[in-house]
């Protein structure tokens, strides 16, 4: 039996069970898609999981979860017996017993629990008490007259399950950035769509793997579309070059993509694009030019990086895996790129170009 423990959504009044049910479900899918047949069970404040205790690693990565714990169901008269037993794996120089009594009918208090089972403990190993910082924590949990007992908590990734806010498409390359502001939109309950705009250079490989990663995230398998850049980018540059503004390419470029993003998203019924952009980062992500990008696409750009630095978003890679993919990722020099580049353009230069495009017909 795995312990589920939610946090956020316990706080949804009204669309409380909603989430419940959502997180429920969530949870089931992911266990099917890993091979793993287990009866989920939703009560009020834990979500209990009949299935072996390997799943509850698969489930710590669901979103919505906050913790799992691998635990044992039995009446609370047999907690000492079990413990007798099961505590012979252990050899802690110390120890604490910790209770949460969500069945308040239960007779007994949480504090009453703790001070028996430890001294039965105590007697029965002869372990040192810490309430502070324990070598071995032994966890009970009182729900529905029942003693769920366990000896660890396998912290989760949070946040609220995938499903609840709709959907969005996610501009996803082989970087750092953009894998991780994908799992932080997964992580906020949204359904995401990735759209790679392909380089070459075994680039695609390396963001297959990156979807792979972020799939143990989500309930549903990632949908991954696949974009030709140059294909996409060539109009563009071709304008630039006609008005001698090339060191406009980044910008531009990333226009283009944005618009095709729309595209993609309006077809699939998503409410946004998310990008990867962290302020002040690379040329294309100066305050000015984002303002420049987001004005040239009608609809919703998200941007969850925008505030981290480089550091934070590091730390979020590696914790979801994605960083190890990053390191696969092939150079990729565009050959579109410019020597120079525009940081901080101005606004009636930057509608000059926009007109030309229109005249092109490309935009």
């Amino acid at each position: 039996m795995i312990l589920v423990r939610y946090g956020e959504i316990a706080i949804k009044g009204r669309k409380r069970r909603e989430f419940e049910r959502k997180l429920a479900e969530n949870i089931q899918k992911a266990l099917r898609r890993k091979g793993i047949i287990g009866k989920v069970k939703v009560i009020r404040g834990r979500i209990l999981v009949d299935a072996p205790n390997e799943a509850a690693e698969i489930i710590a990565k669901i979103p919505g979860v906050v913790s799992v714990s691998p635990a044992r169901a039995m009446d609370y008269d047999e907690v000492p017996v079990y413990l007798k037993k099961a505590l012979r794996q252990f050899n802690p120089r110390s120890f604490k017993v910790e209770t949460q009594r969500l069945d308040k009918t239960f007779l007994k208090t949480s504090m009453e629990v703790n001070r028996e089972i430890g001294a039965f403990i105590v007697k029965e190993f002869g372990w040192k008490v810490d309430l502070e910082n324990p070598e071995l924590t032994v966890g009970i949990e009182i729900i529905d007259g029942k003693a769920y007992v366990f000896f660890e908590k396998i912290r989760g990734v949070g946040g609220l399950p995938v499903g609840t806010q709709g959907k969005v498409v996610v501009l996803l390359s082989g970087g750092i950035d953009s894998p991780v502001a994908a799992f932080l939109m997964l992580k906020r309950g949204a359904g995401i769509t990735a759209v790679h705009f392909d380089q070459g250079k075994n680039a695609k490989k390396v963001v297959e793997r990156v979807v792979e990663i972020l799939n143990d995230y989500s309930p549903e398998p990632i949908e991954l579309i696949v974009e030709n850049h140059f294909e996409i980018l060539k109009p563009y540059v071709f304008t630039l070059n006609k008005l001698n503004r090339r060191e406009w390419t980044c910008v531009v470029c990333k226009v283009a993509m944005l618009r095709r993003a729309a595209e993609i998203a309006k077809e699939q019924g998503a409410l946004g694009i998310v990008t990867g952009d962290s302020l002040g980062q690379v040329a294309s992500q100066t305050l000015t030019n984002l303002y420049f990008e987001t004005m040239s696409v009608d609809f919703p750009v998200h941007r969850p990086l925008l505030g981290f630095d480089k550091e934070e978003i590091v730390a979020i890679a590696r914790k979801t895996g994605t960083y190890e993919a990053f390191l696969e990722y092939p150079y990729c020099d565009c050959p579109f790129r410019p020597e120079r580049v525009v940081t901080q353009g101005k606004l009636e230069e930057f509608e000059r170009i926009r007109e030309e495009l229109r005249k092109e017909g490309i935009i």
